[in-house]
């Protein structure tokens, strides 16, 4: 169970901030804001991922709290911090993840590595995690409304295109295991359009089934993501990049 957890959590990662997609004005809506949100180069969100995963009479809660900054998006002088918390298993871990300068730090459980990435490779990544790839084919309903000098779109995302896209994402990112398939059964949520046009928050509604090794999870999501102040300068502190171990990342893999 504990490598199947640590599979989909990979993908949760993705889903967590690139599900939100999708009536011919809902559209222009959605179309603009995800252009104009996947052109800033500085990024502070934060994201609360609440999972339920069965397996058989199996259940487990898990969840995962993150506060992220990205700065200089798309240069060589990137930089990417991830900060929070995670439960998985009843066991409750603080989590630290960094990028500079061609190497990606994480500290999980007391443990700090560090292994080579190069910038396409990284950028590959926080583009999953942080634009909206779907464009709005994917979706079967799409609606938007005003709340204030907000509008809100509400979406239903058409499942059989989102399993193609979830397959796509996970061969991209090198977390697609041999025999793991997806079958994505639900996708549904609400994103918020500030008046500059940019999205400042989503939720997300998720449900999926993962089978892993002959044997089937279903799991059951729910993200909430906020966008904080997005157009203005974001500041990233790097943490202390002494006493990380390098590793070999095909290792990581590999376990």
């Amino acid at each position: 169970m504990k490598k199947k957890v640590t599979v989909f959590l990979a993908a949760a990662m993705v889903f967590a901030l690139t599900a939100c997609s999708g009536g011919n004005e809902a559209k222009a809506v959605y179309d603009d804001a995800t252009k104009k949100t996947s052109e800033l180069t500085s990024i502070e969100a934060t994201s609360l991922i609440d999972m339920k995963m069965a397996q058989g009479k199996d259940e487990e809660n898990v969840t995962m709290d993150l506060d992220m900054k990205m700065v200089d998006l798309n240069t060589e002088n990137m930089r990417y911090l991830a900060e929070g918390k995670t439960s998985v298993m009843g066991q409750n871990v603080d989590l630290s993840m960094y990028y500079e300068g061609g190497y990606y730090y994480m500290e999980t459980a007391g443990k700090k590595i560090k292994y080579a990435m190069d910038l396409d490779e990284m950028m590959k990544q926080i583009k999953q995690s942080t634009e909206n790839t779907m464009d709005s084919s994917y979706m079967k309903k799409l609606a938007v409304k005003k709340d204030g000098e907000n509008q809100v779109l509400t979406f239903t995302v058409d499942a059989s295109k989102m399993e193609t896209f979830a397959k796509q994402i996970m061969e991209q990112l090198g977390t697609g295991a041999e025999g793991v398939t997806y079958t994505i059964k639900s996708v549904d949520g609400e994103a918020t359009v500030n008046k500059d046009g940019y999205i400042t928050a989503q939720k997300v509604n998720l449900s999926m089934e993962m089978t892993l090794e002959g044997q089937t999870i279903t799991i059951d999501m729910v993200t909430d993501t906020t966008y904080k102040n997005p157009g203005q300068p974001v500041e990233v502190t790097a943490p202390d990049l002494e006493g990380y171990t390098e590793v070999d990342p095909s290792a990581l893999q590999a376990q």
